[in-house]
């Protein structure tokens, strides 16, 4: 027969069982408390106990009550970001100063972008203090980030309600600092964003520059998009609340979108220039398009709702990055110009901006790596374009200035540089020389032995001019077969001896029984010329004269003739 236990003792085990598994709660619903010590504190999820206030209406009384009737839950280790919420936050943290002495200390909400921390410090309502970025302090001094200055007394334990609303990302990061520690990591922030704010502003400047002088469209869209990563990272790090005008604070959240709107509109337009999607890739010029409008429409945030713009950031600063970094690996797979480094540059500056929107969602946390990702993506993706921009800039002027042909200055830099070199030697009173040749009987050279051999003709006269003349001149083919010298800091006399130079190396280097020679004419500044295209008639001329004396020969400008 079995034996039952008796009654008393089943109670007793119960009774035993539920003593540990209130004792277990209790220790899992009491946060464990921080101890502030001489350094910076990260406050966890093992220090706080949050009640969602899902109407932000509960009071401070409302708060403590709940407490009480231990409504609050611990925090998961995961929970401290909160993603995008309409809900209001509360948390309640316990300080401890185990020092005989008095200790001051800043508590000090992590995430910047944050509209409204309130800190009740005492057992009534009207013991709180209130910042954020769109909170106009009661002091003229601003902080970047929401920071309270607490005096803890000795050998004391203090207890903390905060309440966190906001528009943006609600997380609950919070530090507790020693006041010297956390002004000189605000100080050290704020010098090294400054560094690259100063970059960005000097490579902007330097952009708009070469998109004025090469009429160069991608400069000037990169400049856009550089302009709108800076207002990105400038909000995102609370910055303007620093220098905002109290009235504008309370639309930092619209102006923040709007950089963000920009940021993407600029972007997917420079990737879709930059790429030459519309010739190169129809299809997904449309897709990129579409992108480019879509991002746009955020800056028009007050106007949609709530869904609608989060519909639009998901496309955006989602599958975006996704979709436009796959396209540039793809383009540069098919060998499209200049797509690597746009590949390489693009991958880096949207993996912050991809990783940025998983930690806005709440998949993760708000570290400080992840929160300073995007300066650093910042910094490394626009060396990459503007390497890159610099280089096409530097390409297309070597093309608009040489030419094709012989890779001698042609006619466009002649006018440039020649102005240049007059106007110095009007100012000094240097003397300036130039020698004008052409190849005699050029189209019978043509018609006898073909254009590819007189393509040769002129590259070897191109040489000859190169090498008979000195680094510090200026060796131009005009056109057809026409060359010219413009000799700086030599007088006429020195000009003669060169041409001759290079006449009679023309002569030797005709191939047996071609013979191939050149009529020079040379002129130098006179007192009345009044630019150098005043030289360039009076060696034609010259030159012209040589042909009717029977060409191969040097002739010198009219007025210089004793020196033939």
């Amino acid at each position: 027969m079995r034996k039952t236990r008796p009654a008393t003792t089943r109670q007793l085990r119960w009774l035993l069982l539920s003593l540990v598994l209130c004792s277990a709660f209790a220790r899992a619903v009491t946060p464990v408390a921080v101890t502030a010590i001489d350094d910076r504190v990260r406050i966890g999820p093992e220090h706080l106990a949050l009640l969602e206030d899902p109407a932000g209406s509960l009071s401070y009384a409302q708060v403590v009550e709940s407490w009480r009737a231990a409504d609050f839950s611990p925090s998961p280790a995961s929970a401290l970001n909160r993603g995008i919420t309409s809900s209001v936050y509360w948390a309640r943290l316990q300080i401890t100063n185990p020092d005989a002495t008095a200790r001051r200390v800043i508590l000090s909400h992590d995430y910047a972008p944050t509209d409204d921390v309130r800190v009740f410090t005492g057992p009534g309502a009207g013991d709180v203090r209130i910042a954020g970025d769109s909170v106009a302090p009661g002091h003229r001094f601003r902080n970047r980030v929401a920071a309270f200055e607490l005096e803890l007394p000795p050998d004391s334990s203090q207890t903390l309600y905060l309440r966190v609303a906001t528009e943006s990302n609600l997380n609950l990061e919070l530090s507790l600092w020693p006041p010297m520690q956390f002004q000189w990591h605000e100080q050290l922030l704020g010098l090294a964003y400054g560094v690259l704010f100063g970059g960005v502003a000097v490579t902007v400047l330097y952009l708009l520059f070469a998109a004025q002088l090469a009429r160069e469209t991608n400069a000037l869209l990169l400049a856009a998009y550089l302009t709108s990563y800076g207002l990105y990272l400038a909000f995102l790090n609370g910055f303007p609340s620093l220098w905002l005008p109290a009235a504008l604070l309370p639309f930092i959240n619209t102006l923040h979108l709007a950089s963000m709107g920009l940021l993407f509109g600029f972007g997917a337009l420079f990737f879709r220039r930059y790429l030459l999607l519309a010739s190169q890739c129809r299809w997904a010029d449309r897709v990129v398009a579409l992108l480019q409008w879509l991002g746009f429409a955020v800056i028009l945030s007050p106007l949609l709702s709530t869904a609608t713009l989060g519909l639009i950031l998901g496309l955006v600063a989602g599958l975006g990055p996704l979709f436009t970094i796959g396209l540039a690996f793809y383009l540069w797979y098919r060998r499209r110009p200049h797509a690597s480094v746009f590949a390489l540059g693009w991958t880096i500056a949207h993996l912050g901006s991809m990783l940025g929107t998983l930690r806005v969602s709440g998949v993760l946390p708000n570290s400080d790596l992840l929160l300073h990702l995007p300066a650093i993506g910042c910094a490394v993706a626009f060396a990459f374009f503007t390497w890159s921009i610099a280089t096409r800039v530097s390409a297309e002027r070597v093309y608009a200035y040489t030419d094709f042909l012989t890779g001698l200055a042609n006619r466009r830099l002649f006018q440039i540089q020649g102005e240049m070199e007059y106007d110095r030697a009007r100012r000094y009173d240097h003397p300036l020389s130039l020698v004008l040749l052409d190849v005699d009987h050029f189209k019978r050279v043509n018609d006898s032995w073909g254009h590819a051999f007189g393509d040769q003709v002129l590259r070897g006269l191109a040489q000859h001019c190169q090498k008979q003349s000195r680094a510090s001149d200026l060796v131009v083919r005009l056109g057809g077969e026409e060359f010219a010298i413009l000799l700086v800091e030599t007088p006429i006399s020195e000009a003669r001896k060169i041409a001759e130079r290079l006449r009679l190396a023309q002569m030797a280097a005709a191939p047996e029984g071609r013979e191939i020679t050149v009529s020079l004419g040379i002129s130098e500044l006179l007192p009345g010329d009044r630019g150098i295209e005043d030289l360039l008639q009076r060696a034609d001329a010259a030159m012209y004269r040589a042909k009717e004396a029977g060409r191969n020969r040097t002739e010198l400008q009219t007025g210089a003739a004793g020196l033939s």
